[in-house]
């Protein structure tokens, strides 16, 4: 967790320093409108960590130590989007208002080593449990993201956001659920959740009317509920951290009136 929000000041921290290079009005022409719509496929994995051990015991005398693994797997959403351009802006480039359907699901290791025994019995065998998640939201997101081109056609996307996330469904299968889930407690219990993300992208002009933006996206704190302010996914005693990958194709719009674009000093030739 704390390593993925170092990567994402570095990454803030790049992005500014590109932005001293050639800096230029969004979205370049006088011809298109100052909104458009976006779409955007999306991949989805999360990063499980490893729990600390712990020590079980029972009144048999019987003692065991567990460690717990997290390992996230991949799976898909997709996110429409709505943008505004900004003209004069003082911290971003545009804004951008979606909502999403994103699935994550990932799988836990429960490793178990004997450590006591009663006498004259012997150490039972390092077993290992395996138990798998599911876990999918309808997210609302509003974020402010800034530009810097690269090239006249070629630019890198950067911004903070805030996203509401609906739990809308979750399930899980346990080798070994006792111990775990007890007074008859879930994982998931929290259907609602708003959590603070960083995004970063590069743009391509694929065309006049379409940019393709290839993004990465984390959360990078939990806003509310507040008991915690971990933005990972928890399962039992591993958390999960998101990472949403995404290929935002931007349409932009003919301004019919040729007159509320924003204006750009010598455009970049095409």
């Amino acid at each position: 967790m704390k390593q993925l929000i170092i990567l994402g000041f570095f990454l803030c921290h790049i992005a500014i320093t590109h932005a001293q290079v050639n800096r230029k009005t969004f979205p370049l022409s006088r011809e298109f409108k100052k909104s458009g719509f976006s779409i955007s496929p999306l991949a989805t994995v999360s990063f499980g960590n490893k729990s600390d051990q712990s020590t079980f015991s029972n009144e048999a005398a019987f003692e065991w130590e567990h460690v717990q693994v997290g390992r996230g797997t991949w799976n898909a959403g997709v996110e429409l989007g709505w943008f505004k351009t900004f003209e004069g802006y003082q911290v971003g480039d545009y804004f951008e208002a979606a909502i999403s359907y994103r699935r994550f699901s990932g799988v836990h290791y429960l490793e178990e080593t004997n450590t006591k025994v009663p006498t004259v019995q012997t150490l039972l065998p390092f077993r290992e449990y395996e138990n798998s998640w599911r876990y999918e939201t309808v997210t609302a997101a509003v974020r402010i993201i800034d530009i810097a081109f690269q090239k006249p056609n070629n630019f890198l996307t950067w911004g903070i956001g805030v996203n509401y996330d609906y739990l809308i469904a979750s399930r899980f299968d346990a080798d070994y659920p006792q111990g775990f889930l007890a007074n008859n407690q879930t994982p998931f219990d929290n259907k609602h959740a708003v959590r603070a993300h960083f995004q970063v992208g590069y743009g391509f002009k694929m065309s006049k009317h379409l940019f393709l933006i290839p993004t990465l996206e984390t959360p990078l704190l939990t806003i509310l509920p507040t008991s915690t302010f971990n933005p990972s996914i928890q399962f039992l005693d591993v958390n999960y951290q998101p990472l949403i990958i995404g290929l935002k194709f931007m349409i932009l719009r003919k301004d019919p009136v040729n007159c509320n674009a924003p204006q750009l000093t010598n455009p970049p030739s095409m």
